[in-house]
């Protein structure tokens, strides 16, 4: 049992940095815009209506759309096949095809590194606990509040070392924000290929995990 829920927060916190990696190109790419962070969206969007900047707006609007889309198909295909595995290979999938009409299309109208909003929405479904996301991927205000808290109640006598694991899943998104940032600045929206490669050995070790918990 130890051994499996060590599995769990390393799957947890390799995913963490994966969202972070895709949202800094995604936020490099579309001038400042989330592929995952849909609060920052949020704001965006309704500082761009009261600027009377529609288009902008719409932008934001629509990225909250395709998250949300993604979000309800995490939610569907969380319940066929094995789960946590068809979770993700759907969102590597969808990062896969991203990339790949980024580099077929890379002056298309309507940028292709948009698909992985919907991955992103995907991905939140890795993490299911009777229904509702027990671990967060894609955001961290949460995670921190709990980090937070953890100290405080260790500072009064309580467990000593939780807050690390809420700190530390911040500090794997951080990490990844960092090296996708780096690569985009180096690969431009290739960055999205390393990155899909890593979520695909995600994939292949959760697969592995069940196929071993099923003998």
């Amino acid at each position: 049992m130890q051994s499996a829920r060590r599995r769990e927060v390393v799957l947890a916190l390799v995913l963490a940095a994966v969202a972070g990696a895709l949202d800094a190109v995604g936020f490099l790419h579309l001038g400042g815009y989330f592929i995952s962070f849909m609060s920052g969206n949020t704001t965006r969007m309704s500082a761009e209506v009261v600027g009377l900047q529609w288009s902008d707006a719409g932008r934001a609007f629509g990225l909250i759309g395709l998250f949300f889309a993604g979000a309800v198909v995490g939610a569907v295909v969380s319940r066929m096949g094995d789960g946590r595995v068809t979770v993700l290979a759907t969102a590597t999938g969808i990062v896969a095809l991203s990339a790949t009409a980024a580099l077929v299309a890379s002056d298309a109208a309507v940028p292709p590194v948009l698909g992985v909003a919907v991955a992103m929405g995907v991905m939140n479904a890795t993490f299911l606990r009777d229904g509702e996301v027990s671990i967060g991927l894609t955001y961290m205000t949460g995670t921190l509040v709990k980090a937070a808290q953890q100290l405080g109640a260790a500072l009064l006598g309580g467990p000593r070392w939780q807050w690390v694991r809420y700190l530390g899943m911040w500090a794997a998104l951080a990490a990844g924000s960092l090296l996708g940032a780096w690569a985009y600045v180096a690969w431009s929206v290739a960055a999205l290929w390393p990155v899909c490669a890593v979520m695909a050995a995600a994939t292949a070790a959760a697969w592995r995990v069940r196929r071993s918990a099923q003998r």
